[in-house]
């Protein structure tokens, strides 16, 4: 399954109108129409099923992070793995992400636009380009810009209005467009509600 790259309103407005930050700036269509996209999504009465439950919530990780099914189940099979909290772990894995710690630290908008950034060579982690957008970044690791007048004027749009507060595990030199991983992700630190155990239990007979 390929990663979707449809309108991602419509992606939230099916979730119930709720705020996934970092996947759109148009939350106020979400807003303006909180309801299931279609011609009866305002009248719309589902009885959800345990399943549905479950896919639904993978289905929001999915999403926010941007991630093929395919690469979903392997970070699954990696928490699955882990010594530790099968969900925590996954959510861990997934906050390491480049694309995301970029957009954590205020350097891009949304998490696409995050992507669009370390694919087009802007990205620097410990003074090396990367241009891997599920590069795992590590406690130590140094994240900036490449020296270059283009790099450095797409960072500092975005450095100027943040979407969200730096969380604990991150810090950020707002002169030197410079952000750094102090310590591994929080469960705490997540930017929106999320049960990972449901998404365990979808995956359990799968991986």
């Amino acid at each position: 399954m390929s990663r979707y790259t449809g309108p991602r309103v419509k992606i939230l407005r099916r979730f119930g109108g709720i705020d996934l930050p970092g996947l759109t700036r148009k939350m106020k269509w979400v807003q303006a129409r909180p309801f299931p996209p279609g011609q009866h999504g305002r009248n719309m009465r589902l009885k959800k099923s345990d399943y549905r439950i479950r896919l639904e919530e993978k289905q929001k990780l999915r999403f926010y992070y941007g991630l093929r099914e395919r690469q979903l189940v392997r970070y699954m099979k990696r928490a699955v793995r882990a010594k530790g909290n099968t969900g925590e772990m996954l959510l861990q894995y997934l906050e390491c992400r480049l694309d995301n710690v970029i957009f954590r630290l205020g350097m891009a908008p949304t998490i696409p636009a995050a992507r669009q950034l370390i694919n087009h060579g802007h990205v620097t982690v410990n003074g090396h380009k990367v241009d891997i957008a599920s590069f795992e970044v590590n406690s130590g690791h140094t994240i900036g810009v490449r020296d270059r007048d283009k790099s450095r004027k797409l960072v500092q749009l975005s450095t100027e209005a943040p979407t969200l507060s730096l969380p604990a595990h991150l810090e950020f030199n707002a002169q030197a467009l410079e952000g750094r991983m102090l310590d591994t992700p929080a469960r705490a630190s997540l930017p929106y509600e999320l049960n990972e155990q449901l998404i365990v239990e979808y995956y359990s007979q799968k991986v």
